[in-house]
């Protein structure tokens, strides 16, 4: 028979051990009496009886811990470590991910908004040259209006069109006719579909098909670990800095990333929905004289861009100022079983996608600039609602899912966009004419007359 070791307990070998140790045995005293043999009882030698349970301590001498010797423990004083765990750390454990989080968001996003700022100035320089300076029919304007602008790059798209359509049949000359006849009918309804949807509908369209491409990257096996790495924003980062910088690239592609397809199917409605909206609110000038603008893709572009930082932003310090600190007081418990992983899921700490925080700010905005309007609930047909009642249930529905705990979607996210819509409905379009006026946009002034 093989021998059995129980390493936690002291065997006593005689009987006198037995006296001993019947007060600390629970049940009546003739189970006391009973010896527990783990071979034949040939000999009193061989006879073992289940003792007391006496843990030992070893004393530490407290400059070992002054020292280094033990790293994970951090109290100091008399009193450091009385409370459980209180005193021990993990020096593996994560610091709070701040500051490199808002470095990153104010480069990004303040870049971009001066980038595509400059791209409209460069754009509406063009085609101003491309039409003249002062003309009698502008009724005595320098610069030629928007409209006018944006007839003649519709012109010029359409004779762009009908180039590429004539040369496509030699160009595709090796396909047989009953695959070339649909070809070139298919590119026709597309160019004509792009010449004639309006710019409002057709940013958000084009937003909605990279998203689109997205969700198909997220489907293909071979790219699910890279997936995970850059389109998909984790509060918590366990590694160094650079994995903290890395894991702030996420903030960013985390707004256009949709992991299951309900989620973009709503998040598509939504953008097509209120982003025409917005589209059309950003494209009315807040004062006098206006700037000439041949496009407000680049605008509504920035908007989405800022609202989606601004938003990721906000949930990610919400995280690593509120709720970190009770994720490290139980991942630096000494009596921890559970991963790190398993205590993040624990408490709802989990990794985030969607661009819902920059559409609750289209939303938002929308609402404020159009307060008459209705909207409508996909769930329940031929309902429609003030947008402003709707709004406001959303938010408090958040606010109430931020109270009680909810984990089913990121309500720090979606109010952050809801703010950043409404601070960007009073002040957005004025810092836009800003900055463009700052990179060299003149205002209309008068011509000859």
């Amino acid at each position: 028979m093989s021998k059995l070791f129980v390493s936690s307990f002291r065997l006593p070998a005689s009987s006198s051990s037995l006296t001993a140790c019947r007060p600390c045995l629970a049940g009546p005293s003739t189970f006391a009496r009973r010896p527990f043999s783990l071979f034949s009882p040939s000999s009193e030698r061989e006879r073992h009886v289940l003792g007391r349970i006496t843990p030992k301590r070893i004393a530490v001498p407290r400059s070992a811990i002054e020292n280094g010797q033990f790293p994970g423990y951090t109290g100091t004083g008399a009193g450091a470590g009385a409370g459980a765990g209180e005193g021990f750390t993990d020096p593996s454990l994560p610091r709070r991910s701040i500051w490199r989080p808002l470095v990153f968001c104010g480069l990004l996003g303040g870049g971009g908004y001066a980038l595509l700022a400059l791209y409209t100035n460069q754009d509406t320089q063009k085609w101003a040259d491309k039409l003249g300076g002062s003309s009698w029919w502008r009724k005595g304007q320098s610069q030629p209006s928007d409209r006018e602008i944006q007839r003649a790059k519709q012109l010029e798209g359409a004779r762009t069109a009908q180039k590429t359509l004539n040369t496509l049949p030699k160009t595709l000359s090796f396909l047989p006719n009953f695959l070339l006849i649909p070809v070139l009918r298919t590119y026709v309804m597309a160019s004509e579909f792009y010449l004639n949807t309006p710019s409002a509908q057709l940013a958000p369209m084009g937003l909605i098909f990279f998203m689109s491409n997205v969700f198909v990257w997220w489907k293909l096996r071979r790219l699910e670990p890279s997936m995970r790495k850059w389109w998909l924003h984790r509060p918590i980062v366990f590694g160094r800095a650079r994995d903290e910088w890395r894991n702030c690239v996420t903030m960013f592609t985390s707004t256009l990333s949709h992991q299951s397809l309900p989620h973009l199917a709503f998040n598509s409605l939504a953008l097509f929905s209120f982003g025409s909206a917005a589209y059309s609110y950003l494209s009315s000038s807040p004062s006098s004289p206006s700037l000439v603008t041949s496009t407000h893709t680049p605008h509504f572009f920035a908007f989405l861009l800022t609202a989606g930082l601004f938003s990721s932003l906000g949930s990610h310090l919400w995280t690593n100022i509120f709720r970190y600190p009770i994720l490290r007081k139980a991942l630096s418990h000494p009596a921890r079983i559970s991963s790190p992983q398993a205590l993040m899921s624990h408490q709802g700490i989990l990794p985030s996608l969607g661009a819902s925080g920059a559409i609750y700010a289209a939303l938002t905005m929308t609402a404020c600039a159009f307060p008459d309007s209705n909207v409508g609930i996909i769930f329940i047909p031929f309902v429609s609602l003030p947008i402003g009642m709707g709004v406001a249930g959303m938010i408090t529905l958040d606010l109430i899912g931020l109270i009680r705990g909810w984990r089913m979607f990121d309500h720090v996210a979606h109010l952050s966009g809801a703010l950043f819509g409404f601070v960007y409905y009073r002040f957005g379009r004025e810092v836009w004419q800003w900055t463009r006026e700052k990179l060299g946009a003149v205002p209309r002034g008068s011509g000859l007359f």
